[in-house]
């Protein structure tokens, strides 16, 4: 077996790569895969979602494509909100005390099957409490079985226990990993910025996002040096900001981009990690 010493010291700090792991509750999901290439793609996960990859002023995030190819150079952003996460009142199905790592969540309306219908579909997502007993906690799932809108009781495991016991009047909610099933940016911004890709992408592959740094980016309208540049206007392409926007600000312009120009031009990404 791979010791944690094994594995970490080949890859800190060479060729310049500096790799920041998510919180891993096993040793045996450190997963060999050196030297990382942030220009790199592969059909089975090298890291755990989130991963960190630094080389300068360079950063990038380790993500999973959605269901359909990505260009190159455009912006990302997490997956849209299924129906299950989007309604955030989710009852709890059985009272959970303190210490335990299972939270039954029930309720026909909002557990449909969605991405439900595969086992582990939330895997390193989130589920949070905001309601009544338990209400501001927050866990990183572990597992959960596959579920449909029949199902009255779901089982998700979750990473570290209960701090405040749960009864059938909490309420929750339930998000899929920012890094997991990322898309292009929308028109109207469904989720956070992920990064843009270095490469096409094929659909359901693993990538590095550039999340930090200079990056090659398509863009829609012409964009000043000194203007902030965001998602969340015109789906798959960066704009200039607005005054009043609800956007999401990716970074500034290296080089000006006007409309006789190609469609790319050169962002300092500012990293939103």
């Amino acid at each position: 077996m791979t010791t944690f010493r094994d594995y970490f010291r080949p890859v800190v700090n060479q060729a310049g790569y500096v790799l920041l792991y998510p919180g891993i509750p096993e040793q045996e999901d450190l997963l060999q895969s050196y030297p990382p290439d942030p220009y790199s793609q592969s059909a089975t996960q090298q890291y755990p979602l989130g991963t960190k990859l630094i080389n300068g002023i360079d950063g990038w995030w380790y993500c999973k494509n959605g269901g359909t190819e990505l260009a190159i150079a455009v912006p990302t952003q997490s997956a849209a909100a299924h129906h299950a996460e989007a309604d955030d009142n989710i009852a709890i199905g059985t009272l959970t005390a303190i210490g335990g790592t299972t939270l039954h969540l029930t309720s026909t309306d909002n557990l449909d099957a969605g991405i439900g219908a595969t086992k582990d579909a939330f895997k390193d997502g989130y589920i949070h409490l905001h309601s009544t007993a338990g209400a501001g906690q927050i866990f990183k799932i572990k597992s959960n079985t596959a579920f449909d809108a029949s199902e009255t009781v779901v089982p998700f495991e979750i990473e570290s226990p209960l701090t405040i016991a749960t009864t059938t009047s909490s309420l929750a909610g339930i998000i899929q990993h920012p890094c997991k099933n990322v898309i292009v940016s929308t028109a109207v911004a469904a989720g956070i910025f992920t990064g843009i890709t270095m490469r096409v992408v094929t659909l359901n592959y693993y990538f590095w996002a550039k999340m930090a740094g200079p990056a090659c980016v398509a863009a829609n309208a012409a964009i000043a040096k000194g203007t902030k540049v965001v998602i969340g206007t015109t789906a798959a392409l960066v704009d200039p900001a607005a005054d009043a926007t609800t956007e999401i600000v990716i970074g500034y312009p290296l080089t000006p981009y006007t409309t006789t120009d190609d469609v790319h031009f050169m962002v300092f990404l500012n990293g939103n990690w």
